[in-house]
């Protein structure tokens, strides 16, 4: 008789352990994240992507500083001068920005271009035309 109650107590012992400890809980993932969009300026000098006027004027780089709508820093980019374009990936929202082309040690070498009223939205790629004509060459 022995024999016949281990097996029935181990089998009782085995389905009553996972009730034991069993805790059911209810998980709320949070929500997913914005998705980035890109801002990408791109610029010409003189309504060209000519690369030797970017020699001729001394600038080896763009520089993008961006702003939330109220002022507030949000980053700094930096693209060679020959590539003429310079992108950001940002959070949707309002922005503004100031584009000016600048040489080897971070001096303008161009007037500083603003750009205003840039939306961006999640998954998309806001592109923006910015000139710098020969008289805005420092």
């Amino acid at each position: 008789m022995k024999l016949t109650r281990l097996p029935s107590l181990t089998l009782l012992a085995a389905l009553a352990a996972p009730a034991a400890g069993c805790v059911i809980e209810a998980r709320h993932d949070p929500p997913p994240p914005h998705s980035a969009g890109t801002l990408t300026v791109a610029y010409t000098i003189d309504g060209t992507i000519d690369p030797f006027l970017c020699s001729d004027f001394g600038v080896t780089d763009a520089e993008l500083v961006i702003y939330t709508r109220r002022g507030d820093f949000v980053t700094e980019q930096y693209a060679p001068c020959d590539y003429f374009e310079i992108s950001a990936a940002l959070l949707p929202g309002s922005y503004t920005a100031d584009l000016t082309l600048v040489d080897a040690v971070d001096r303008a070498r161009s007037i500083t271009k603003p750009l205003y009223d840039l939306e961006v939205f999640s998954d998309t790629e806001l592109v923006v035309d910015v000139d710098f004509p020969v008289g805005s060459m420092l």
